[in-house]
């Protein structure tokens, strides 16, 4: 679907679509409660990880049919796909699997949690350690580059990168938005509590970079997705 936003939903087992202005367009049933997204580029397929049941599923974004749900061997939350490799991030670890689910390999990346994951133009993966307030980034053979700290970056959970490859960033327990470089320098906050970040969770930039979504809360609480233009 053209200039659509993709949500999933904490309290039910549904992908949920909204039109970037902010329309309920439809849902689709997943086998179990997602966590994480990646689009397959190319084609008309994303994938979700399903932590609760410790699997990942198939979804057709066009048609918003649930596909092919596949069993991994860990609980699994943050989700990217490089090349032809779906890498997802689990307690401390990294794991690398075929699109049949067969895995390749799996590295050490951190001590707890990470909550999401994201790759770059150069084959760079951006992994969330939220609760050991961290960023870490490898390459697709497990080598850490960097990791990235900061007083004011507390509870990271997810990124989106923009057309340059600077990264975005919702620190969930202090309310803000970081903007770093590729690697991993940091550029500035660009949004905070007074702007409407709220336990911001999700993040996500539109195709032409034009529009920034923000979700705010966590389960029941002070749900509401806000969207910012883009200079």
């Amino acid at each position: 679907m053209i200039g659509c936003c993709y949500v999933i939903r904490e309290t039910s087992k549904a992908l949920l679509t909204w039109s970037e202005n902010g329309d309920h367009i439809q849902n689709c049933s997943l086998a179990g409660t997602a966590w994480g997204i990646a689009i397959i580029r190319g084609t008309n397929e994303a994938v979700v990880t399903l932590p609760y049941i410790d699997s990942i599923q198939f979804v057709n974004i066009t048609s918003m049919v649930p596909g092919k749900v596949i069993n991994v061997s860990a609980r699994c939350y943050g989700i990217t796909v490089i090349k032809d490799m779906i890498v997802l991030g689990g307690a401390g670890k990294v794991s690398f699997l075929s699109m049949t689910g067969s895995l390749n390999k799996i590295f050490n990346v951190g001590m707890d949690v990470l909550l999401s994951l994201k790759a770059n133009t150069r084959d760079m993966i951006y992994c969330c350690e939220g609760n050991d307030d961290t960023l870490h980034c490898i390459d697709i053979h497990g080598t850490v580059i960097f990791s990235y700290k900061s007083p004011d970056f507390n509870g990271p959970v997810d990124m989106a990168l923009d057309g340059q490859d600077n990264l975005y960033v919702t620190a969930r327990r202090s309310n803000k938005l970081h903007r770093l470089s590729k690697d991993g320098k940091f550029i500035d906050i660009l949004l905070k509590k007074e702007d409407g970040l709220d336990e911001p969770f999700g993040i996500a930039f539109n195709k032409k970079f034009t529009k920034l979504f923000t979700a705010n809360g966590q389960l029941y609480r002070n749900k509401k997705v806000m969207i910012f233009d883009c200079a």
